[in-house]
């Protein structure tokens, strides 16, 4: 894979995966935390690095 994309960076970490997980993992923030095995919230906000998106001026709300 690699030979066929050399100018692609790879650059990806345990930890970037498992943010990706906690991020993208739907539920509350407690459920968040019981899926990913952190003791604490603060754990688990440092990995979940998901973004509110903000509506712009004539967006449709979903």
């Amino acid at each position: 894979m690699e030979m066929n994309y050399p100018q692609i960076e790879r650059t990806c970490t345990f930890h970037d995966i498992k943010a990706k997980g906690v991020s993208d993992f739907e539920g509350t923030l407690s459920e968040k935390q019981q899926y990913s095995g952190h003791k604490t919230l603060a754990q688990v906000n440092t990995y979940d690095r998901k973004v509110e998106i903000v509506p712009t001026i004539g967006s449709v709300k979903k």
